[in-house]
């Protein structure tokens, strides 16, 4: 038995196979002077859950991940503005090897005139992460009502046009207030790719472009199965710079800038290992659960850690009788 919230379901793999699936989710409060602390528990998210109540941003997925190939690294909270006063700053998200940086910056609105671009700049105030503020959202110099005028990656964000150096004079826009440090938004180049640290929606590229081509071969030969091109990296829901391409075990360092007064924060990842058995027609089937998502707030500062295992039982899932998951091992915790 274990101190976490955990469920089961079945799930569908890309055959149609059956399986019993089972989530596990541990949340911990994180100091900068102790190891991460078992704080109240949330229990498994069965369906995805969204920012506003339109659905128009993933906060997360759901728990119920199995087929996902690698851990995805989330990461919430609130852009903290720098002590020094400056209008820009360098976020900045590390575990193990993968380093994210991303340049925040103060509100700041462009106006196009005489034949340039003028750029006014607030005071750096604290806002939330979220993809509103990076680059995206409707084409500045199109049409209302021209289709396709979304960006294919952020439909929410702002401040984006392919075209902004031919922008005809008086044209205003707000500019994101999110960037890639190495591809800042310039009018005489190709618009950077968007800059954000949450979830992608499904709709959203890359992300779409791995759910497969649903054409009429589709449809005659493998409806209501995903197509044949269709990549279990569908399942990743974090940008691609947040896939953690290998698995982790804990104790992998953590650091965390940009996200609150208090500066750094930097602490490992517990080290626990999760085992289930599962009892299918009088038989013990016992398996490990692995990682598939970690979730960080660096404002509110938690941890949650949310492990994954499934088990084949094509055409029996009545037979399943029931799953115990065990706490093999818990190290790196605060008691």
């Amino acid at each position: 038995m274990t101190p976490f919230a955990a469920a089961g379901y079945f799930v569908r793999d890309r055959d149609g196979a059956e399986h019993w699936a089972i989530a596990a989710r541990a949340r911990f409060s994180l100091s900068p002077d102790d190891f991460p602390c078992i704080t109240d528990q949330l229990p498994v998210r069965l369906s995805p859950e969204y920012s506003d109540d339109a659905a128009l941003e993933l906060k997360a997925e759901a728990d119920l991940t199995p087929f996902r190939p690698h851990p995805d690294i989330i990461l919430r909270g609130s852009v903290w503005p720098p002590s020094d006063g400056a209008h820009s700053r360098l976020l900045a998200l590390r575990i193990g090897p993968m380093e994210k940086l991303v340049a925040a910056f103060s509100k700041r609105h462009a106006r196009r005139q005489n034949g340039k671009w003028r750029v006014t700049t607030e005071r750096f105030t604290p806002f939330a992460l979220s993809w509103r503020y990076a680059l995206g959202g409707r084409d500045v110099l199109a049409a209302p009502d021209t289709p396709d005028s979304l960006h294919p990656g952020n439909p929410i964000g702002v401040g984006w046009s392919p075209r902004m150096g031919a922008a005809p004079d008086e044209t205003e826009c707000q500019l994101p207030r999110l960037e890639r440090p190495k591809a800042l938004l310039h009018p005489d180049k190709p618009p950077p790719l968007p800059a954000g640290f949450g979830p992608l929606q499904p709709g959203w590229q890359p992300r779409l472009a791995r759910a497969g081509t649903y054409d009429d071969a589709w449809r005659e030969e493998r409806a209501p199965l995903p197509p044949t091109d269709f990549s279990e990296a569908f399942h990743q829901a974090a940008p691609d710079d947040q896939i953690y391409r290998q698995a982790l075990r804990g104790g992998e360092p953590v650091e965390l800038d940009g996200f609150h007064p208090d500066g750094v924060l930097s602490f490992q990842l517990p080290q626990i290992i999760l085992a289930a058995r599962t009892r299918i027609c009088g038989v013990d089937i016992d398996s490990r659960l692995r990682i598939v998502a970690v979730e960080i707030d660096g404002t509110a500062r938690t941890l949650d850690i949310v492990w994954n295992m499934a088990v084949p039982c094509p055409g029996g899932d009545h037979l399943v009788e029931r799953t115990t998951i065990l706490l093999r091992q818990m190290a790196g915790v605060a008691r």
